[in-house]
């Protein structure tokens, strides 16, 4: 029995590219499940942007929100507050005037300073009257950044809630 030796061929350039189809898929499925895995990684370990306790429930009460509002917007008050460093602390001045610009005193100011993208304690606010609309607050922040001022400002009867965001140099 002869044995013939044949020689090889190598092989075609479309035999080679047809063996590769099934690793460029199988490559392409590997980089989308490693990048859909850090995506969901991230999703499930970074802040999760809910801003209010209930969101829910307040939807359901979005008409009453919308009431409140209506409410404050005829009372016609305007505010302008800033927070300024003093010292080690920070003194923050909130002035309220009337529709027509005429300074508002007699007003019992509550509040804090609620940090906007961290999980941390707010820091509460003391305010006094310094005259001419005028109403002041010092303040030690642990953290300079963006704060969101909450404010609830009173009347006798009449009432008015702000968030304002400040920015502490």
């Amino acid at each position: 029995m002869t044995v013939i030796d044949l020689p090889r061929r190598s092989p075609s350039p479309a035999q080679a590219k047809r063996s590769l189809i099934p690793w460029i898929f199988v490559g392409g499925m590997g980089v989308v499940i490693v990048v859909n895995s850090i995506l969901i990684y991230y999703a499930m370990h970074s802040w999760t942007g809910i801003v209010t306790a209930k969101p829910y429930e307040r939807g359901i009460e979005y008409n009453k929100v919308l009431e409140a509002q209506a409410q404050q917007d005829a009372l016609g008050w305007v505010f302008d507050a800033d927070i300024e460093p003093w010292g080690d602390s920070n003194i923050l001045t909130v002035r309220i005037t009337a529709r027509d610009g005429a300074a508002l005193d007699g007003m019992a100011l509550t509040g804090r300073l609620v940090r906007p993208i961290d999980i941390m304690p707010d820091v509460p606010l003391t305010f006094t009257a310094a005259g001419n609309g005028r109403y002041t607050a010092s303040v030690v922040l642990p953290k300079h950044g963006q704060w969101d001022l909450k404010l609830k400002a009173e009347k006798g009867a009449d009432w008015y809630h702000l968030t304002r965001r400040l920015f502490v140099k």
